[in-house]
């Protein structure tokens, strides 16, 4: 299992410097720099800890996918320069969560969701073109009104019919939708991928700690019993020392999951972005 820190480019370094063994980046930061600083920031990944992972695919921060007037068409550029900036800096799979983006007007719009599905289709061929998987993420209802569960997004994943789609499981929003941990087991073929944070406050997202009045050890034990062997950041607000949430973190892990079992359970071939062999699923 890698444990990775989620920041913005400023924090970069510090991630680093933590001990994480990846950092985990906002696509629209990346895909705003200048051709020299994308270099020497790719320069800096180089000699420090890979970026693996990117979230937000789109800067989109309202409504948009299920406006009367949009084109799948019109984001063509922008997944074009997004994905070409980030696998320039290593990174193999791009999150589209943008719960707003994605929120549906009115209520029969999840019944006519094929705009949408389209879309999906246009991110993952954009993604394949760069080596990159698309990873498609349930967010809870306080964050969007479509896709809410793996088992929502899954079939989604199955109407898009392209082989780089996968999903992932945040803690966060498994709560918030009331989902079932074991839900981990059923769709691990399709996890590429975790978040985890202290999941009872809003919108505050605090890093998780052994002191907290959450018990993790049922999703951290689902995480394990599942054979999930990939990815895990914390998706948490950045944190006023990095060294100390690292230590936090890493406290949490090996009190609930004993290294061993953590590091040893599952196929680590299988579901982790930081392989070299990603294991696309294939369909059929």
């Amino acid at each position: 299992m890698k444990i990775g820190g989620f920041g913005h480019l400023s924090d970069y370094a510090q991630i680093a410097a933590a001990g994480y063994d990846y950092a985990e980046l906002d696509i629209p930061e990346i895909a705003a720099l200048e051709e020299p600083e994308l270099t020497a920031l790719q320069a800096q990944i180089a000699s420090k800890i890979p970026v693996p992972i990117a979230s937000r695919l789109l800067p989109a921060a309202e409504a948009l996918f299920f406006r009367p007037d949009f084109n799948p068409e019109s984001l063509a550029d922008c997944l074009k320069t997004s994905c070409r900036k980030t696998a320039q800096l290593g990174v193999r799979a791009v999150i589209l969560g943008n719960g707003k983006a994605r929120s549906t007007l009115h209520s029969e719009d999840a019944q006519h969701d094929e705009v949408f599905i389209e879309a999906l289709r246009l991110m993952a061929r954009t993604a394949a073109s760069y080596q990159q998987e698309l990873i498609l993420e349930p967010l809870g209802p306080r964050y969007s009104n479509y896709i809410n569960t793996l088992e929502q997004a899954v079939s989604v994943i199955e109407r898009a019919g392209e082989a780089n789609i996968f999903t992932m499981a945040d803690l966060r929003h498994m709560v918030g939708a009331g989902e079932d941990f074991a839900d981990l087991k059923i769709f691990l073929p399709y996890i590429h991928h975790l978040h985890i944070d202290y999941p009872l406050s809003f919108p505050e997202r605090r890093y998780p700690s052994l002191d907290d009045d959450y018990d993790y050890s049922g999703f951290l034990g689902a995480v394990s019993a599942a054979g999930f062997n990939g990815t895990i950041t914390v998706e948490a607000d950045v944190p006023a020392d990095w060294q100390a949430a690292h230590a936090q973190i890493t406290a949490l892990l090996e009190a609930l999951c004993p290294v061993k079992e953590w590091s040893e359970c599952g196929d680590p071939e299988s579901n982790s972005v930081l392989s070299e062999d990603r294991s696309i699923r294939q369909h059929g």
